[in-house]
């Protein structure tokens, strides 16, 4: 079991490094990577519990477990930052520190009255100490607000009819997000329980959890994978359905909407210059072409079309693979060259963002055509 630790470490190491490597990245993404920092820390306490080194490593062991309770926080900031364009963090949000303080000043205190300790014991998770058995259950309940609070976020967005529709991969990240969390604090929860009450597992409680955890971790940045194509920028809870046919049909009448000219001269260049046509075009390469900031672009895109960044630029290649179909394109070429032809940099991710768009493959709307 010790290899399962290494192997998920390694993994989120090296997601760390590749969303941190991205030439744009968003608020959710840096806090996406501090999050997969304090889930690798965690794996880090697995491996020193499953190799017996809580002794040698004891203040590492102690600190890296503390930090479980910012879980809770990162959860809930990450959900913010995907459903909130405009979330920046702010010195309220200091205010979020308070429970972890709690937490520690908790534990500090028990520690210094000889209240509670965890190197004579084995370490607190193993302990049948009172206060020790107090500080799980502490932890459990600040990480429980937490989620609570943002799975509530996410229920709100799946209410939303013109988000669902406009963003289903979107909807399903999120969604896999809350309920693979709130699926796994609820088993840890249990055994904890059942432990507590004199259930025995057929290994210890404490490597059991940590074993389910390193599994639910690997399975978690499998399906971020899956999804990561469409987090080059925040969600909308606002989007509308995506237009089939024009990009600029999404435009959302607000008088008060101070980005109007901005978005003008976007959607001007891009069709003029064709950019969409890049498959590498970033809202930092934009920015440089227009000399326009990144989060002016970004704002004038949300609050004028609804849409993020990689949703806009996609919506103009998609109309862009219709008319090539339109004029018959398909006929000598492949679909995979006219993708390419369209700024695409896979059939993968054609497909997927075709089917985001129209609710059926590339090849079934041909034939739907044909």
């Amino acid at each position: 079991m010790d290899y399962l630790f290494v192997i998920c470490l390694a993994i989120l190491v090296f997601f760390m490094v590749s969303i941190m490597s991205r030439k744009a990245n968003h608020l959710s993404d840096k806090i996406f990577t501090f999050w997969l920092f304090l889930v690798a820390l965690a794996e880090v306490t697995f491996f020193l519990s499953s190799q017996n080194l809580f002794h040698d490593f004891h203040w590492v062991y102690e600190f890296a477990c503390a930090s479980h309770v910012l879980h809770g926080t990162m959860f809930y900031f990450y959900v913010l930052s995907l459903v909130n364009p405009d979330f920046s963090f702010g010195k309220k949000h200091l205010l979020h520190l308070i429970p972890f303080g709690i937490y520690m000043g908790y534990k500090t205190t028990t520690k210094s009255l000889g209240l509670v300790d965890c190197l004579e014991e084995g370490g607190c998770s193993h302990s049948d100490n009172i206060y020790a058995v107090i500080s799980v259950y502490m932890k459990f309940l600040i990480i429980l607000a937490y989620v609570l609070t943002g799975y509530i976020m996410i229920l709100k967005v799946q209410k939303n009819k013109s988000f669902t529709k406009g963003n289903p991969y979107g909807v399903k990240w999120i969604s896999s997000i809350g309920n693979g969390v709130l699926i796994l604090l609820s088993v840890v929860f249990l055994i904890k329980l059942l432990g507590s009450n004199g259930v025995h597992f057929v290994i210890d409680q404490v490597m059991l959890i940590n074993i389910i955890v390193s599994v639910f971790v690997i399975s978690f940045v499998y399906i971020y994978t899956k999804y990561s194509y469409i987090f080059a920028h925040p969600l909308s809870v606002a989007l509308v359905a995506p237009a089939a046919n024009n990009s600029r049909e999404q435009v959302v009448v607000d008088d008060e909407n101070p980005y109007d000219e901005q978005f003008q001269q976007i959607c001007e260049f891009i069709e003029q210059k064709e950019v969409y046509k890049d498959g590498d075009l970033t809202l930092r390469k934009l920015s440089a072409m227009i000399d326009v900031p990144e989060h002016t672009i970004s704002q004038a895109i949300n609050r004028s079309a609804n849409r993020s960044y990689s949703d806009f630029i996609n919506s103009y290649r998609i109309n862009y693979f219709i008319h090539l179909i339109e004029q018959k394109a398909h006929e000598d070429k492949t679909l995979l060259y006219l993708a390419f032809d369209c700024g695409f940099n896979s059939k993968s991710s054609f497909n997927r963002v075709f089917k985001q768009f129209h609710d059926i493959t590339p090849t079934e709307y041909i034939k739907s055509k044909s």
